[in-house]
Parts: C-alpha cells; sequence; structure tokens
C-alpha cells in the first residue's frame, strides 16, 4: 500500500515538473520578448534623437552662415536675396573657402539632409514693430534655415540687422598708392568668366612708419552687365596663406560700367602692417575666378599703366593669373592704380 502510494506520487511529481518548465519558458520568452521590443524601441529612439540633433546643427550652422555673410556685406546680401525671389530656397555652400549661397543645390549632407536658408522681407508698424504689414525695413531681413529628411524636418529663424551701419569709420588718411593709372585695355581677363585664369594683384610698399591698413581703393570700371561680385585681400607675397586680411564683398553690379571711379574695399577690422615692407593686394571674386568652372562670370576692367622697364610706380608691380599656387606672372612694366588707406 505504501509502495503504491509513493509510485504514484513519484509520477505526480515528475508531471508536475514539466509543467513547470512549460510556464517558467513562457514567462521568460514573453520576458526576452519585451525586452527585445524596449530594445528596439530605444534604439529607435536614439537613432531619431541622432537625427534631431544632427538637423539641428544643421539649421544652426545655416544662421550663422547668413550671420557671417551680413557681417562680410550687408550691400552683398541684400543684394543676392534681392535679386532673386525672396522665398527662393539658398544653399550654403563654400567657394574658395568663403561661405556663399546657391540657387542650386549641392546634394545632401552626409548622404542623408538637405539644408537651405529662405530670406524674408521685413516690416514694421507705426510704432516700429515687426509686424505682417506696414512699412519695409530696408535695414532688416528674416532668415529661415531648414534641415529636412524625406519624413521630417527642423526649423531654425533669425532677424539679421545692418547694424554696421551704426559703426563710426576710424579716421583714415592715404598711406601709399599709385594714381596715374588711365589705360582701360582687357590686361586681367578677371573674373575670367568660369575659365579659372586666376586674379590679378598689385604689390606696393609701406611708408617709413608700421601702418594700420582700413580700406583698399582700386580704380576699376564694370566691363560687362553683372560680373561676379569681388572682394580684396592683403598678403605678404602673391600666394601666401593665410591672408593677413580680408576686405567686405563688393558688389560688382554697383561698380560704375560708364567709366572708371576709385571703389572701396573696406576692412572689417585694420589689417596692421610692417614698415618699408612689401606686400601684395590680391582682387578675388565670388564664385573663385582661380578655380575652373567655378560659376565665375564677366568682366572688370583694373586701370593700369605701362611704362620703361620698372614699371610707372617704384615700389611694385601688376601680377596677373594667380592662383592658388604660385606667383602668377609678374608685369613689371606695369602697375594698377590704388589708393591704401590707414588710420591716423
Amino acid at each position: 500500500m505504501n509502495t503504491r502510494y509513493h509510485i504514484r506520487n513519484t509520477k505526480y511529481r515528475k508531471g508536475f515538473g514539466l509543467i513547470e518548465i512549460v510556464i517558467v519558458t513562457a514567462m521568460v520568452s514573453g520576458a526576452l520578448f519585451a525586452f527585445s521590443q524596449a530594445g528596439a524601441f530605444a534604439l529607435k529612439l536614439l537613432r531619431h534623437e541622432k537625427e534631431t540633433l544632427e538637423m539641428t546643427l544643421l539649421a544652426q550652422e545655416g544662421l550663422e552662415v547668413a550671420r557671417s555673410l551680413r557681417d562680410d556685406s550687408w550691400a552683398a546680401l541684400a543684394w543676392r536675396v534681392g535679386v532673386q525671389n525672396p522665398s527662393l530656397p539658398y544653399y550654403p555652400v563654400l567657394a574658395g573657402g568663403r561661405w556663399t549661397l546657391s540657387t542650386t543645390s549641392p546634394g545632401l549632407v552626409n548622404n542623408t539632409y538637405s539644408r537651405f536658408v529662405i530670406f524674408e522681407k521685413v516690416r514694421r508698424e507705426g510704432s516700429d514693430r515687426i509686424a505682417s504689414s506696414g512699412s519695409e525695413d530696408q535695414g532688416t531681413l528674416k532668415v529661415i534655415s531648414r534641415a529636412t529628411t524625406t519624413a521630417r524636418a527642423v526649423e531654425l529663424a533669425a532677424y539679421l540687422t545692418d547694424f554696421q551701419q551704426y559703426i563710426p569709420r576710424p579716421t583714415e588718411a592715404i598711406s601709399v598708392s599709385y594714381e596715374g593709372a588711365t589705360n582701360d585695355g582687357d590686361l586681367i581677363n578677371f573674373p575670367a568668366n568660369d575659365s579659372g585664369t586666376g586674379d590679378p594683384g598689385q604689390s606696393f610698399t609701406t611708408p617709413a612708419s608700421a601702418i594700420q591698413v582700413t580700406k583698399v581703393s582700386l580704380f576699376l570700371r564694370r566691363a560687362t552687365v553683372a560680373p561676379s561680385n569681388v572682394y580684396l585681400e592683403l598678403r605678404t607675397a602673391p600666394d601666401a596663406v593665410p591672408a593677413l586680411g580680408t576686405s567686405t564683398t563688393v558688389v560688382s553690379t554697383a561698380i560704375a560700367q560708364a567709366g572708371p571711379a576709385w571703389v572701396d574695399f573696406i576692412f572689417p577690422w585694420p589689417v596692421p602692417l610692417a614698415a618699408a615692407t612689401s606686400y601684395t593686394m590680391r582682387l578675388r571674386s565670388i564664385p573663385d575666378s582661380a578655380v575652373p568652372f567655378s560659376g565665375s562670370a564677366g568682366a572688370l576692367r583694373w586701370q593700369y599703366l605701362q611704362s620703361g622697364a620698372q614699371g610707372p610706380y617704384s615700389g611694385g608691380a601688376a601680377r596677373r593669373y594667380l592662383l592658388s599656387t604660385g606667383q602668377g606672372q609678374v608685369l613689371d612694366q606695369y602697375d594698377f592704380g590704388f589708393r591704401v588707406y590707414a588710420m591716423q
């Protein structure tokens, strides 16, 4: 009797163990499935946060590009926006080491994101507050920077103002110049009409005392309707990098076409130059005329004079076809018209 009961009890316990195993296995499987779902959700969330962060940083960079262009030249930025539809997207691109805006998409950033900025005109109502209607504020623009994917977008906005108009210019005077340029031939082939032949330059020698250059004026004429915009660099040598100073951008359509005139290239900060030392001023374009097929367009004439074996200006010489490396072609008998202004 005891033996039979023992056998039945043993079988019962063995069967109960199998049920426990099935239940535990189901519980573990359910837990593993829940963990896997939680892990997949966490990875999806991390990817989403990573994408959001990258898009936000790209949009912030778009705003910084707009601010840098404002600091470089409000006139050039306002001109660029004004000649196109104000709602047209502009794509920030690097050209010749400088940010610029293109109406053509350069492609996806990191093969994932599209990034562009849009400018809007700003209007103010009677109490000078920004409003949807009212008089247009010529010294303010709204910029909207967007980074997008096929599924979503991040958008940031800011206002740009022409604050530099309120900063007084330093007292300045001509420190060194050559003003005898009278010829207007096509000597420099600049901005090169997409051929990439390079930039023109002019070397000069500073006076016996060190100076701080505030601006340089060049004797220029616009030879075509809409050449590329231009700026000026001061360098220790024609191909020396980095430049000692870079001027604000000059809108080329504002340069006189009927006849030559002195065009100011203003430096945001005074550029210190040593006494009795040779330097080079290099005229550059946006897009870069030193890069073939960059999109540089039109023609400018930099007035010059040719005379004797040394040229009319004894402190330097004209150059042309300056590329990213090399001294370009020296024109020993030529000099371009220029004025170098320094703080008094």
